[in-house]
């Protein structure tokens, strides 16, 4: 493939030479004497050329190749840096020929790239064009390149060697001449301001300050300005971070009915009536929340150094429901959220207090009820506003054997309740059916874990009342 390829490329360059390049001469008459052998004559610019006459070494330039049978050769001319020449020649009987070729240099691949762009390269004292720049007329070899951008980066210098068409890339960073100003502050967003130009927002850093002597002002809508007067010299990096002052402002909430809590910004700040002195101005959010009542919320901008107020006419949008459960200590789940856990009495567990659960009106809610040992329990309810629901919900336990009583009549799977001080057990074998287990008929006291094969429903109903993830 390599030959073939060669050869493709010597039809194509000798057919370039022959239209207006390469120069093939016949500057000797044909030998008419029969008998005598061809030659032909090859001079390059440059010279020190290796020439092959059918693959074969015939020289270097300038030299002649004789002792040649009368047809046709194919001629290659090499030599290092250049890309090589070829030529068909024919010679007749005798015949000598001049050939002249001008070699071609092979140029490498240069890309020149700089941080940042637009800096003017020079190559070996020649400006070439402004970064990013992509070279592909240079000869192989070695160069020294200058990136620069004029009074206001430093400018830089790399060596290059150029060996191969493999393209090259040079990469700077070029140092700014200016002084660099890094601002933050507290809080950020402040403007920042150069001698009254306006450079941006903190945090950032200010790239181009010019050196000398400047004013540095940090100034933002509701706090007093930061002012400083600052030496800058060339080169040199400086870093200032404020913490700005704020202009107090004032702002009392109302609310009907009264008792709500007031958020400021998403800040619990209290419930109403509620006074606030000390508030920053500019733009807040203030929202009031009550419950049974729907949320508002409205958008204040405050002047500094001015009081304001605003008012909250709340509208009830809940519905209640009263829930007592069997037993109590049930989480009570609403639309998968955990509202609250009902309680008990302070006599007995058996049954709960009510617990007053507030819905939404006008919307579907799911409540789910969960405790440990009990199976699961949810039912829908849709309440209006101000509608008073009253639910009585009993769970139902699940039955987990834990013990099995071997005795010498029978084996007892059981869920033991307790042991009397004359070894008697009083024990649960079904759910509410109850027994004892007389001390004198005990042979051996077994115990049934909830992996046993006789907890199989136990374990299918745990799994199936499994608690809500909602928090």
């Amino acid at each position: 493939m390599k030959e073939n390829m060669r050869w493709i490329k010597y039809f194509a360059v000798t057919a370039a030479l022959l239209a207006g390049g390469l120069s093939l001469l016949s500057g000797c008459e044909k030998n008419p004497l029969s008998g005598k052998t061809s030659s032909f004559s090859v001079a390059t610019t440059p010279d020190g050329a290796e020439v092959y006459v059918d693959g074969k070494a015939a020289g270097i330039t300038p030299c002649t190749v004789g002792s040649l049978a009368e047809g046709s050769y194919a001629v290659e001319i090499r030599k290092g840096g250049y890309e090589s020449a070829y030529a068909n020649l024919f010679l007749a009987k005798g015949e000598s020929k001049n050939l002249k070729l001008q070699m071609k240099p092979i140029t490498g691949l240069l890309q020149a790239v700089s941080n940042p762009e637009g800096a003017e390269v020079l190559i070996d004292g020649v400006s070439r064009g402004t970064t990013p720049l992509l070279l592909t007329d240079l000869p192989l070899g070695e160069y020294r390149l200058e990136f620069q951008i004029r009074e206001k980066f430093l400018p830089r210098t790399r060596e290059v060697r150029l060996i191969d068409r493999s393209p090259v890339k040079v990469e700077v960073n070029l140092d700014s001449r200016m002084a660099r100003l890094k601002v933050g502050s507290s809080p950020a967003g402040a403007e920042i301001l150069v001698n009254g130009v306006l450079k941006g927002t903190t945090p950032m850093t200010v790239e181009d300050v010019v050196p000398g002597n400047a004013e540095v002002r940090v100034e933002m809508k509701g706090y007093i300005p930061f002012v400083r007067e600052m030496a800058f010299a060339e080169s040199t990096p400086y870093e200032i971070n404020p913490v700005l002052e704020a202009l107090p402002a004032g702002l009392s909430v109302f609310s009907s009915p009264s008792g709500a809590a007031v958020f400021v910004d998403n800040e619990d700040v209290g419930v109403t009536p509620l006074t606030l002195s000390e508030l920053q101005g500019g733009v807040h959010e203030v929202k009031v929340t009550l419950v049974g009542y729907a949320e508002q919320t409205k958008i204040i901008n405050l002047q500094p150094s001015v009081n304001e107020s605003v008012d909250f006419n709340l509208v009830k949008d809940s519905g209640i429901l009263m829930l007592v459960t069997e037993p109590a200590g049930v989480d009570v789940f609403v639309d998968g959220r955990f509202y609250a856990a009902t309680q008990s009495d302070g006599d007995s567990d058996v049954l709960s207090m009510p617990l007053q659960v507030l819905l939404k009106a006008g919307a579907a809610h799911t409540i789910q009820l969960y405790k440990d040992g009990f199976v699961s329990s949810s039912f829908n309810l849709n309440t209006k506003v101000d509608e008073v629901v009253n639910k009585r919900q009993a769970l139902k336990r699940i039955f987990v054997y834990d013990t099995r009583i071997v005795m010498q009549s029978e084996i007892i799977k059981c869920r033991l309740e307790h042991k009397l001080p004359n070894g008697d057990i009083y024990y649960e074998r079904y759910p509410g059916i109850f027994g004892t287990a007389k001390a004198a008929d005990i042979l051996e006291v077994q115990t049934i874990t909830i992996d046993d094969a006789d907890n199989i429903d136990a374990r299918r109903q745990m799994n199936e009342s499994r608690r809500p993830l909602g928090n």
